[in-house]
């Protein structure tokens, strides 16, 4: 399986506009949103905003760097948001948008806008798509984009893609 290599700042920065973009953010809609901006960003442009691996939970596909910042699991990452009530979350801070492109933005924006006001358990029915299903625990990034049914050729160029992005980081 091949994936995208993580990049921390947009992480950081897209879950910070997430949650900042929410009246009442919640983890798991906070998720989901990331997700379905990862997973429209990926179809629209052949890359993700932030190339977290996405990991099979029981509600649906979980970000887990950005689960672990959550969670205060990452030490030098600790003032970017905080945990009240169980599980709603709050942004410490403004995200500094140099770190995220206009079409980062724009399909954050895109899913927050369509997600936002789903519950719990649409969100849940929603995420469990062709790449959820499929996963054993890791989620594809090729299945996550043939989840919205892509032209063969896009998916060619995600591939590729990640095998050039493998290359220059090697």
């Amino acid at each position: 399986m091949q994936s995208f290599i993580l990049n921390k700042e947009k992480a950081v920065n897209s879950l910070l506009y997430v949650v900042n973009k929410l009246e009442k953010a919640d983890k798991h809609k906070t998720f989901k949103i990331l997700y379905f901006a990862d997973q429209k960003h990926l179809v629209k442009y052949g890359r993700p905003i932030i190339g977290d691996s996405y990991v099979k939970m029981d509600f649906g596909p979980v970000p887990s760097f950005v689960k672990s910042i959550i969670d205060g699991e990452i030490k030098d990452l600790e003032d970017v948001v905080a945990n009240y009530g169980k599980y709603n979350v709050k942004g410490l801070k403004e995200a500094d948008l140099e770190f995220l492109s206009e079409s980062d933005l724009e399909c954050l924006d895109e899913s927050v806008s369509e997600n936002k006001d789903l519950n719990f358990e649409q969100l849940t029915r929603k995420s469990h798509d062709f790449a959820y299903n499929k996963a054993n625990w890791t989620i594809d990034y090729i299945d996550i984009a043939m989840s919205l049914k892509p032209k063969k050729e896009m998916l060619n160029y995600i591939n590729q893609q990640m095998i050039n992005e493998r290359i220059e980081f090697a």
